[in-house]
């Protein structure tokens, strides 16, 4: 670990030079492949690499990496980050532990993002021995230099905070610290502070997984989560409810059964995000059933339970689409009624390992889960929703329903070339507006700095100009 301190130093000055003070852009590539390098070096040099599978994550985390440069997208900037960061932890441990069912799994997660913050302590010794072993300093001067490294910053923040209170001890050293500050940029403290942060966090968590697991440990049997009489009265329960509701749901939105006084679409309004969010909580169910030990007889009727779950599950998801597809003609569409879709076919998709594991005694269900949800994740990003709404919230435009343009000016740039051939066959109003919009744009890009790049932005901010 200490032969990296060197590389992780110069890894947090890139990130300063990419991030600080800039939007993400080509930047966020440059950062992670770097990283990745990094990371796959320390683990192969301390010999923690027990599945070389779990490096397979480095993919689509290249890949979401990726979409910063290529898409300039209004939702997944923000998600991104966060898929990026929790496949950094799923490729931690399925390459330094793998095999672990969804209780271990959830339990090391949640180590990896706050254990490591324990060891900053030792980093910190780690860091002084690194630098006293290559100057060869002795054992005084090492203890001067871990002396200075520890005051140093609180000294600093001392000074800041009685001159902001006082302006007479302000006068004493404003004049020191302004010629300091006219040496370097403007912005020294933050990018220091942004310096400090990354290089002790990237730190302390490779720390983390080099002294975390020194023995290959066992993992013991799961105990019973759940008793099995609450998970026979729990599962049985709700399949008698989904059976009424399912069948309501048949009548209602198939037939049109009951709904001669009901506006279709002010029905189909409210329910969609309920009704995905049972479906999801049906499958944990499922998952849950199946983590205890029951006689042939139990087996069979957990069995049987499981299956008309599974059953009453689909038609819950495919009440919620049909919900959705209704009120979407009505009201037109959004990215978030887009990603609702994604997630109703993904959850589909999810029933067939989920049957897999009901019939299956060993099958690892979830392993093809995270397959499943990161190929749809991943596919997703590259398919341009920004895009797909413009287009489809200016075909009924074109077809003379309800349209409100403010909703496709975001700011991003996916699409723009949508907008682009609005403008050249709309109203008068929308033209105006588009008019507006597309100088305002021009003006938010103008000054977009190379760490900012992005395909998306360079090609269709030409259109506009």
């Amino acid at each position: 670990m200490i032969d990296f301190i060197l590389y992780i130093c110069i890894l947090s000055i890139w990130n300063v030079i990419l991030f600080y003070g800039k939007s993400y852009g080509i930047s966020v590539l440059l950062f992670i492949i770097p990283l990745l390098i990094l990371i796959y070096s320390v683990l192969k040099k301390n010999n923690k690499i027990k599945n070389k599978y779990g490096l397979l994550l480095m993919a689509p985390i290249i890949l979401l990496s990726s979409t910063y440069f290529i898409f300039d997208s209004s939702v997944f900037k923000e998600l991104n980050f966060i898929a990026i960061t929790l496949l950094f932890i799923l490729m931690y441990i399925f390459t330094i532990k793998p095999n672990y069912d969804l209780f271990h799994l959830i339990k090391e997660m949640f180590e990896l993002l706050f254990e490591p913050l324990l060891l900053i302590g030792d980093y910190f010794e780690l860091i002084v021995s690194s630098i006293s072993k290559k100057f060869k300093i002795g054992n005084k001067s090492k203890r001067i230099f871990k002396s200075l490294l520890i005051c140093t910053p609180i000294i600093i923040i001392v000074l800041v905070l009685l001159s902001s209170a006082d302006m007479i001890f302000d006068k004493l050293f404003s004049n020191t610290f302004d010629k300091i500050f006219n040496i370097f940029d403007s912005d020294l403290i933050g990018k220091i502070i942004l310096f400090i942060v990354i290089f002790f966090l990237i730190g302390v968590t490779l720390l983390y997984i080099v002294k975390k697991y020194p023995k290959k440990e066992e993992i013991k049997n799961q105990k019973e989560f759940i008793d099995k009489s609450t998970i026979k009265m729990l599962i049985t329960t709700l399949n008698i409810i989904y059976l009424i509701f399912d069948f309501i749901q048949i009548k209602s939105l198939i037939f049109h059964y009951g709904l001669s006084n009901i506006n279709y679409a002010e029905y189909a309004r409210q329910g969609f995000f309920e009704l995905m969010i049972v479906s999801l909580i049906n499958i944990s169910v499922l998952l849950f059933s199946k983590n205890n030990k029951y006689n042939k007889k139990e087996h069979k009727y957990i069995n049987i339970m499981s299956i008309c779950m599974v059953i009453f599950t689909f038609i819950i998801i495919i009440s919620s689409f049909l919900r959705m597809n209704l009120y979407e003609q009505a009201y037109g569409y959004t990215t978030l009624r887009l990603l609702v879709y994604i997630s109703l076919i993904t959850e589909i998709i999810l029933l067939v390992p989920t049957i897999l594991y009901i019939f299956k005694e060993n099958f690892n269900v979830l392993k093809y889960y995270l397959i499943i949800i990161l190929s749809v994740y991943t596919i997703i990003n590259f398919i341009n929703i920004d895009y797909i709404i413009a287009r489809r919230n200016v075909n009924r435009y074109y077809d003379g329903k309800e349209f409100d343009i403010s909703y496709l000016e975001n700011y991003h740039t996916d699409n723009l070339k949508v907008l682009n051939e609005l403008y050249n066959d709309c109203d008068s109003e929308t033209r105006i507006s588009l008019n507006t919009y597309f100088n305002n744009l021009e003006d938010y890009n103008s000054n977009m700095k190379w760490q900012e790049f992005n395909i998306s932005k360079y090609r269709n901010m030409k259109l506009i100009k």
